[in-house]
């Protein structure tokens, strides 16, 4: 199994085409997996790991290995895969400094004659093996709540080192962190960033009308326990209200993700939820949304906050509130994920709905005109440093420069084509699954420092009681994935 695992690994983290240019060091390689990615790094772990588990099926079914038993081997190939992935820095860290003789000896080896291929796949598999094997030794002493393995061998010269190889953070993004939030923040989050995060779904009022309904058909369809979720923490005086139809899915003996997908369950086929996180429900409840309003989702993807807005209306509709029928627009630059957001509409029950109809803008005569909406949600691109925990190989594919300079730049660009969207009267929301102030808060200041701002816009407080127009959600903190919310 971990043979199978490092094989899978050697393309994903040493491509041939970059370890053959030169005579290598433990710093080089270091440096290496810490920036792997570029035109050269062709595979990431998930098309590497998906590879690995259709030859793993040839396999099995060559010796006849149970279902169960392939199930259990699956999961162990995709945590040895994604894992050892994840936690690259921290157990070559742990290679590099505790086998440091042996591994100056393979790379003494290896540089002799550096075009010898053969000499240079032993080294890169002797590494990518290792650290293979203390993923697993991670994983085994992980589940006993004990010591991390090699802990007593690591030793750092400051913070910086320190949560950069303990939770194998790229050491720029810990640098950041650390600036914004300090060190006793950007460890509990990179921590965090090496869990699961809790499987939240929302309820789809359209087509489930109250939350024991849906709680009562997953346990008896799927023995699934379900949580509804009734604040989110914020450690003030008072908690934030949870969304509305907010429920947590409790992993147990009968079921698992692993062993039934959630996208399977009969429930989610109906209609009846979408798996979503709080935090991303809060940034929809945010648009506080009301039958009749005509809205615009900017940059709305595959429509998980749009599909969010409209069952909010729907609810507020058959609560008696109002009888006009409202309208959500969808836009996006990638038509593709359009496409894919206009083929759930069935699904959810919006095409046959009375109170609330969904378009998108590469519909036939649907255009964004200027002054037109009464809520336009800017959902912007960023960098996804919020939602680590959902994307762990995601890390890796960061660049400085990008959060610092090259999103925020796109992102106020963004923001003010959609703010000309807003009729007088209306309200402009900006969203992020970003942690960093250069996404968040710097581009907010922006546009609010721009020529003629005060005479167009004013803040939109969330309470009386908080009074401020901007919210953080923090993985560590909030419970929910890292979101910034401004409006």
């Amino acid at each position: 199994m971990k043979r199978l695992a490092s094989e899978a690994l050697v393309s994903v983290l040493f491509p041939t085409n970059i370890f053959l240019t030169k005579k290598w060091t433990i710093d080089d390689i270091a440096v290496e997996l810490e920036t792997c990615s570029g035109e050269n790094y062709t595979e990431d772990t998930d098309k590497a790991l998906k590879k690995l588990l259709r030859r793993y099926q040839r396999i099995v079914l060559e010796n006849g290995i149970s279902y169960e038993e392939r199930q259990a081997s699956r999961k162990r190939l995709a945590d040895l895969v994604i894992g050892t992935s994840v936690m690259r820095l921290r157990h070559f860290y742990i290679l590099s400094t505790t086998r440091h003789s042996t591994f100056e000896k393979r790379l003494d080896i290896a540089g002799r004659d550096s075009n010898n291929l053969n000499q240079q796949k032993d080294l890169i598999f002797y590494v990518v093996q290792s650290m293979v094997n203390l993923h697993a030794d991670y994983m085994a002493q992980c589940d006993d709540n004990s010591v991390e393995p090699g802990a007593n061998c690591l030793h750092f010269q400051n913070d910086l080192d320190r949560i950069t190889f303990t939770h194998s953070i790229p050491r720029f993004l810990v640098k950041l962190l650390i600036e914004q939030y300090g060190v006793e923040q950007t460890e509990s989050m990179a921590s965090v960033f090496n869990k699961p995060g809790p499987i939240t779904i929302r309820r789809n009022r359209i087509k489930c009308p109250t939350d024991k309904m849906l709680s009562d058909r997953l346990f008896k369809e799927d023995s699934i326990p379900s949580l509804l979720l009734s604040s989110i923490r914020t450690g003030n005086e008072s908690d934030i209200a949870a969304p509305n139809g907010c429920l947590m899915l409790v992993a147990n003996d009968s079921w698992s993700p692993y062993k039934k997908s959630i996208w399977s369950l009969n429930a989610w086929k109906d209609g009846w939820f979408e798996v979503q996180d709080a935090g991303s429900q809060l940034i929809a409840e945010a648009t506080e949304v009301k039958p009749g309003d005509i809205v615009i989702d900017y940059c709305a993807g595959n429509g998980g906050k749009t599909f969010s807005m409209a069952s909010q209306m729907y609810e507020a509709s058959s609560c008696g509130l109002d009888n006009f029928k409202g309208c959500i627009i969808a836009h996006d630059v990638d038509h593709s994920r359009l496409k894919q957001l206009k083929g759930t509409l069935p699904r959810i029950g919006i095409t046959s709905n009375e109170t609330v109809a969904i378009y998108t803008t590469i519909d036939p005569g649907v255009e964004l005109k200027e002054r037109s909406a009464d809520v336009v949600l800017v959902d912007v691109p960023c960098s996804s440093s919020g939602v680590l925990r959902r994307r762990p190989s995601q890390r890796f594919h960061l660049q400085e420069v990008e959060i610092t300079k090259s999103f925020p730049s796109i992102q106020i660009q963004i923001l003010n084509q959609a703010s000309a969207l807003v009729k007088q009267g209306g309200s402009l929301i900006y969203a992020t699954c970003s942690i960093s102030h250069y996404e968040n808060e710097d581009v907010v200041m922006q546009f609010e420092n721009q020529e003629g701002f005060e005479s167009l816009w004013e803040p939109w407080s969330f309470s009386m009681s908080e009074k401020s127009h901007c919210r953080t959600f923090l993985p560590f903190y909030n419970g929910t994935d890292g979101f910034f919310i401004a409006r």
